[in-house]
């Protein structure tokens, strides 16, 4: 199974993808009348050495006018700044060296 494969499998199962190769999932429930936790997992594949390949956290929202499709949009948002935050300099520049490797050894 190539990694094309199995982000597809993955986002089929309800993940969304997200930069970087990974993807994410988020849940809400609520907690009494007047809050909505929001949960949600960050699939890291290619950080399968690390001590664990995901990114999990939970965000509360209290009462709010925003919908479930507002707050859903907001936790997408934070789980893409997370990854950008953790990765994006690193990945970038692996992604720069790998381009010039690739032309050099072309060339």
């Amino acid at each position: 199974m190539t990694d094309d494969d199995a982000r597809e499998l993955i986002t089929s199962m309800g993940w969304e993808p997200l930069p970087f190769g990974c993807a994410g999932l988020a849940r809400s429930a609520r907690a009494g009348d007047d809050k909505i936790v929001w949960s949600w997992l960050i699939l890291v594949p290619w950080a399968v050495n690390d001590a664990k390949p995901w990114i999990d956290g939970t965000k509360v929202f209290g009462l709010t006018l925003s919908s479930e499709a507002e707050q859903r949009a907001e936790i997408f948002q934070h789980m893409r700044n997370v990854l950008d935050e953790r990765y994006g300099e690193s990945v970038a520049g692996r992604s720069v060296e790998d381009f010039l490797r690739k032309l050099e050894e072309e060339g």
